[in-house]
C-alpha cells in the first residue's frame, strides 16, 4: 500500500486526485501547504508527494529537505518553470488540470523507479548470463527453494520457520476453494502479500484482483466506492458508476483494513456475501456478482463485536477461513533470510553491487524488536544501502534507535497499558466531549508513543489519526533522531 501526499490549495484542481488515487488502492492524505503538511504529518512515512506548483513557490527551502520524491503539477506551465522546478529535485512537471490516465502512469513510474531502456537492456542480458562474481544468498533444492517461497517476483512471501510451513500449508490448500478467508496479523506483515498469494493460485487468477483499503475511504464515499451509485444518488453524482465490488466480478475483491468499515456498509456487504449481489447507492433493482472475498484486519473484531463497533452477523460469514501471519520478530532465521533477500533487492534498487551480509550487519538485525515487521526492515535496509560505502554494508547505517532496541520489550506493554487506559476512559466526564477527551490523549502521549501506537491504542487507523489532529489542531511533536 502506497502512501501519497497532496499538497494544493483549495481551488486547486489537483485535489480532485484525491478521490481516484484513493479507488485504485492508494492511501491518500491532504495539506494546504507545506507548512500545514510538516505540523501535522511525518512527510516520510510517504512514498511520494504531489504538489501544486503555488504551494512549491511559498515553500521555504528547509520544508523542501529530506522530503520524498515529487510530482510537480502547475495551472500556468512554463519551460523556465520546468527547468527550475526540474533542478530542484522534481520527478516530474506537468501541466494541471491533467487527465487521470496520464497522471496515474507517472505515478506509478515515480513509485516505481522505472529504469530507462538501456539499463533494462543491461539487466536482460546480465539475467540471461551466469553471473560468476555475485554470490549466491540462496543455495538450495528445487524442493527446498518453494517450501520457503510463495508468490512470484515482487509479491514472494519468504520463510520457513514453522508458523510461516504452516500458513504457506494453509494457503495452497485454501486457493484452490471460493472460501472466504480473514487474515489477520500486525501491521508490515504482509497481509496483501498473502491476499495476492491466494488469488495467483486459485482458478481466478486471469480475472482481476481488486484490493482496497477501508481505512484509506472516506466514511461518506465508502458505500459508493464499493456498491457504486446512480446518477443523482446524491449532492455530485452526475452520473452513474460500477463500485469496486463489480470491477471484481469472476475475481478476487481484497478488502484490507475491513474494521474501519462503517456499520451501514457492513450491512450491505453481509447481503452481498448472502444474496451474492449488490445494489447501487440510489439504486431499485439488484445485480449478480461472482467474487471471491478476501479480507484483512490487525485488529480483533472479536472484541469490536462485543463492544458493537463489528456486526456479529458479518463476522461469521467473514471468519470462515482464517490465516494468521506471525510477527517478525517471532519469526527466528526467517529474519537473517528475509535480510539477504531485501538487501539484494535494495541494491539492485540503488544501482549499487551486491554487498556481503556479513555477521555485524545480521547480529544488529537480531538484536532488534521490529515493531513495524517487514516494512520497517526493508526501509531500514535500504537506508543501510544508501549510506554504506560502496564495498561494505555497515550495521551502524540501519539508523536504528538503540534506545528502542534495548526497550524494545517495554514497548508492547506500553502500547497494551496505553489502550487499556483508553478504553477506561472512553466515557467522558460532564462537559467532556470524545474530541477533547482524544486531544488529551494525544498530547499526553505522543512524546512517548509513535504514530501507529498511538493509533493502535485508540482503536483506529493512521490515517483516521492524521485526519483528527488536522480537523482538532493538535500538531505533531518533532523529535530529534540523534
Amino acid at each position: 500500500m502506497h502512501h501519497i501526499m497532496i499538497i494544493s490549495p483549495d481551488h486547486s484542481p489537483l485535489k480532485e486526485a484525491d478521490k481516484w488515487l484513493s479507488r485504485y488502492g492508494f492511501q491518500v492524505n491532504l495539506s494546504h501547504s507545506f507548512e500545514q503538511a510538516h505540523k501535522f504529518y511525518e512527510l516520510k512515512d510517504f512514498d511520494l508527494l504531489l504538489v501544486d506548483n503555488d504551494c512549491l513557490i511559498k515553500a521555504a527551502p528547509q520544508q523542501l529537505e529530506n522530503t520524498p520524491p515529487r510530482i510537480v503539477l502547475d495551472t500556468k506551465p512554463g519551460l523556465n518553470v520546468a527547468v527550475q522546478t526540474m533542478s530542484l529535485g522534481a520527478k516530474y512537471y506537468l501541466p494541471l488540470p491533467t487527465d487521470s490516465e496520464t497522471l496515474l502512469k507517472h505515478v506509478i513510474d515515480a513509485l516505481e523507479n522505472t529504469p530507462s531502456q538501456d539499463d533494462i537492456a543491461s539487466e536482460t542480458n546480465r539475467d540471461s548470463k551466469p553471473n560468476k562474481e555475485a554470490p549466491l544468498l540462496f543455495a538450495r533444492s528445487e524442493q527446498e527453494e518453494q517450501s520457503m517461497r510463495l508468490g512470484y517476483e515482487d509479491s514472494t512471501i519468504i520463510g520457513r520457520c514453522p508458523p510461516m510451513e504452516e500458513l504457506f500449508s494453509d494457503i495452497r490448500k485454501v486457493a484452490s476453494t471460493d472460501v472466504t478467508v480473514l487474515i489477520r496479523g500486525e501491521s508490515g506483515t504482509g497481509k496483501e502479500l498473502v491476499a495476492k498469494a491466494l488469488h495467483d493460485l486459485s482458478k481466478r487468477n486471469n480475472k482481476p484482483l481488486i484490493s482496497v483499503n477501508c481505512a484509506a475511504i472516506p466514511e461518506n464515499l465508502i458505500e459508493s466506492e464499493l456498491f457504486g451509485h446512480e446518477k443523482g444518488a446524491f449532492t455530485g453524482a452526475s452520473s452513474a458508476r460500477d463500485g469496486l465490488i463489480y470491477a471484481a466480478d469472476h475475481g478476487t475483491l481484497f478488502l484490507d483494513e475491513i474494521g474501519e468499515l462503517p456499520l451501514e456498509a457492513q450491512a450491505r456487504l453481509l447481503r452481498v456475501l448472502q444474496e451474492g449481489e449488490i445494489r447501487r447507492v440510489g439504486a431499485v433493482q439488484a445485480t449478480k456478482v461472482d467474487i471471491r472475498l478476501i479480507t484483512a484486519t490487525h485488529r480483533d473484531l472479536m472484541d469490536m463485536v462485543r463492544r458493537r463497533q463489528f456486526r456479529e452477523d458479518l463476522y461469521y460469514r467473514l471468519y470462515v477461513m482464517e490465516l494468521i501471519i506471525p510477527p517478525l520478530r517471532e519469526r527466528g532465521d526467517d529474519i537473517s533470510m528475509i535480510a539477504k533477500n531485501l538487501l539484494e533487492k535494495a541494491c539492485k534498487k540503488h544501482n549499487r553491487p551486491l554487498l556481503a551480509y556479513n555477521k555485524n550487519f545480521d547480529k544488529a538485525i537480531r538484536a532488534h524488536h521490529w515493531p513495524g515487521n517487514v516494512r520497517e526492515l526493508e526501509n531500514a535496509i535500504e537506508r543501510a544501502v544508501i549510506l554504506s560505502p560502496a564495498n561494505k554494508i555497515e550495521a551502524a547505517n540501519l539508523k536504528i534507535s538503540s534506545r528502542h532496541t534495548s526497550q524494545a520489550a517495554s514497548h508492547a506493554q506500553q502500547i497494551e497499558t496505553a489502550r487499556e487506559e483508553a478504553h477506561s476512559s472512553m466515557t467522558p466526564s460532564t462537559g467532556t466531549t470524545l474530541d477533547d477527551y482524544f486531544k488529551h490523549f494525544v498530547l499526553s502521549h505522543q512524546h512517548k508513543m509513535t504514530e501507529t501506537q498511538l493509533a493502535h491504542s485508540l482503536g483506529i487507523s493512521r490515517k483516521s489519526l492524521w485526519e483528527r489532529r488536522q480537523k482538532l489542531g493538535i500538531p505533531r511533536q518533532v523529535t530529534e533522531n540523534k
